[in-house]
């Protein structure tokens, strides 16, 4: 009896093919577990109308812990018109798998390693002077906040009077977007909170603690989005004084940080960012070392 069952989830395209070498490594290195299947991708959201089905939630709620591929998203449009023709027109709306396995589960804290393996053709160079190359080793973990933010679907076209009506208790908005009329009006919110914020902060200095590192790096916009982007670094900043006193925080905007990682990316050991910018900037980091398919990640709850 294997010590561990594994819901393993293939999904869509190159995830069909990276789980499946996934899994002979983990034997190769002696693993023990065994792994069952689970339906999940674009497959069963044509033909069921559903890309994460409810046999593999239970599936996930018995095990707890899953391997997963990778999952293909289309717009809205789209994905209706992918629909199978008697499932046309019914009311079912495409949500993300990934995104909604985030939010069911709670595991709103992601770690991505970016790792530089030696002899990668597609590692990140620079050249200097007289045509040397310099290849620096980067050691990066990413900590993403994953249930929150722009991606927590909260969002609405044509906001109803009672959301349409709050907007408008604020002074920005009804200077800025009043005269739009409000069948062509969009809006996403970006929610932060106090609880969350802290756990994926807390998460990112545990990491630079154990393995040494003397810095935090905040990758958001607070001179921008002052509330949210504000609440994060402002979180961090108490902690490092009153928790991490050896450990000091680095404030870094997601634009210049998307610049920085191609100057001196070895400087960047730890960085903690909301869902959208730990998006952004674990793709970026994850270019550099060879691309995503040498980027896992974990979706960890508590």
């Amino acid at each position: 009896m294997a010590r561990r069952t594994i819901v393993a989830m293939p999904g869509d395209g190159i995830g069909k093919v990276v789980l499946d070498e996934a899994i002979r490594v983990l034997d190769a290195a002696g693993f023990d577990a065994e792994y069952v299947n689970g339906d999940i991708g674009w497959e069963f959201w044509c033909k069921e109308g559903n890309p994460l089905p409810d046999r593999t939630i239970e599936l996930l709620k018995k095990h707890k812990i899953a391997l997963f591929g990778a999952i293909t998203s289309k717009p809205k449009d789209k994905a209706a018109a992918e629909l199978a023709p008697e499932l046309q027109g019914k009311g079912f709306a495409y949500y993300s798998p990934i995104v909604s396995m985030r939010q069911m589960f709670d595991l709103d804290i992601c770690q991505r390693p970016c790792r530089t393996f030696k002899g990668n053709p597609l590692n990140f160079i620079r050249r200097g002077k007289g045509g040397t190359i310099d290849e620096p080793v980067i050691d990066t973990m990413i900590f993403r906040q994953n249930t929150e933010g722009l991606y927590g679907g909260v969002e609405w076209t044509n906001p109803p009077d009672d959301v349409y009506n709050a907007l408008m208790t604020h002074p920005k908005f009804k200077e800025n977007f009043a005269w739009c009329p409000r069948p062509e009006l969009a809006v996403s919110t970006r929610i932060f909170t106090k609880k969350y914020t802290t756990r994926i902060v807390k998460a990112a200095f545990e990491y630079a603690k154990e393995k040494g590192f003397k810095t935090v790096t905040v990758c958001e916009k607070p001179n921008v989005i002052r509330e949210t982007s504000g609440m994060m670094l402002k979180v961090a900043q108490e902690m490092s004084k009153n928790e991490y006193p050896d450990i000091r925080v680095q404030d870094v905007n997601i634009d210049a940080q998307m610049m920085w990682l191609t100057k001196n990316p070895e400087t960047y050991n730890v960085i903690v960012a909301g869902n959208m910018f730990g998006d952004i900037v674990s793709d970026g980091f994850a270019g550099l070392v060879g691309g995503l398919g040498f980027a896992c990640s974990a979706n960890i709850g508590t």
